[in-house]
């Protein structure tokens, strides 16, 4: 049986490099999602090897991600099919790149059933693309900065630092609040996983080696966003809030991150927004960014192979 354990902020030492080893661009292969979105998935992670595996749940049962590490990964992949098959279920792998499911389908041709999950595809965009907005395409995004310039003469953003705490989780509360009356009750299942997993961020931002920006207006703060580079050339926005009281401070706290994004990490090419969970509002949002490309990833389950 594989020893999985609910992850902690001190698995990030031998967690990240074997995270590293493979560079996926998807935001379920960084750290920080493992930890602070532990509760809600019910992330558990185990190391074979030069293999991560990460076990979660899922609607239909227990889902595995793709081990990534060095080195063979069928050893890892067995492993994980009789910890599935101990549990009386096929084996799932969710957050497949396309590579990872033809190498599936090389190796194991007939064995598992496929399937696009578009609900979870991760959304890119260029750095200067969304640092600068230039173009047609993003005259409406300047337009909602024009507005809060009018409206927050003098605001400014600066790096995200400890000091910065009280004032987030004190605008996240209020944010979550109004989020809870105006959103239908099937949806605060979802809104309480994500107001937790911001306070778990928060509460460890340095031993996940967080970072980001707040922007402010007269010493009031109006924004921030949350980050940590996800590959060489990626960075993952994990979290991100506005006030919601004046017109474009969503607009401007996300080019300001981009800007923020490109002083700190001149490597990073893109930034990844993450899915949108299959919600309509944030999937127009998300896209009304024009996104260089969506990261396709596909789900692969076992055709009849548990007990």
């Amino acid at each position: 049986m594989i020893a999985f354990q609910t992850p902690t902020p001190a698995d990030r030492a031998w967690a990240l490099p074997l995270l590293q080893m493979e560079g996926l661009p998807l935001c379920d292969y960084s750290f920080p999602v493992l930890y602070c979105w532990k509760d809600a998935y019910r992330f558990q992670l185990a190391r074979q090897g030069d293999r991560l595996l990460v076990r979660l749940r899922s609607s239909l049962g227990h889902a595995y991600l793709w081990p990534v590490g060095q080195g063979d990964p069928v050893p890892a992949l067995e492993a994980l099919t009789q910890d599935a098959h101990s549990q009386g279920q096929p084996l799932r792998l969710i957050c497949l790149t396309l590579y990872h499911k033809n190498w599936l389908e090389d190796h194991y041709p007939g064995r598992f059933q496929f399937e696009e999950a578009r609900d979870n595809f991760d959304y890119l965009y260029s750095v200067d693309r969304l640092a600068d907005l230039p173009g047609k395409k993003l005259h409406a995004k300047r337009n909602h900065i024009h507005r809060f310039d009018d409206c927050c003469e003098g605001w400014h953003w600066t790096p995200f630092t400890q000091q910065d705490i009280p004032h987030c989780l004190a605008m996240n509360d209020l944010w979550y609040q109004e989020a809870k009356r105006r959103e239908p009750v099937q949806g605060l299942s979802s809104l309480d996983d994500e107001h937790h997993a911001l306070l778990l961020a928060l509460d460890h931002h340095r031993e996940l080696d967080l970072s980001g920006v707040v922007l402010r207006c007269h010493d009031q703060l109006m924004a921030f966003s949350l980050g940590a580079p996800l590959t060489d050339t990626v960075y993952d926005v994990h979290f991100e809030r506005a006030s919601g009281i004046i017109q474009g401070d969503y607009a401007a706290v996300n080019r300001s991150m981009a800007q923020f994004v490109r002083e700190t990490y001149p490597g990073i090419r893109y930034l990844n927004r993450e899915d949108d969970m299959g919600i309509p509002g944030l999937r127009k949002a998300k896209l009304s960014y024009y996104p260089d490309y969506l990261q396709v990833n596909f789900c692969a389950v076992e055709t009849g192979a548990a007990p």
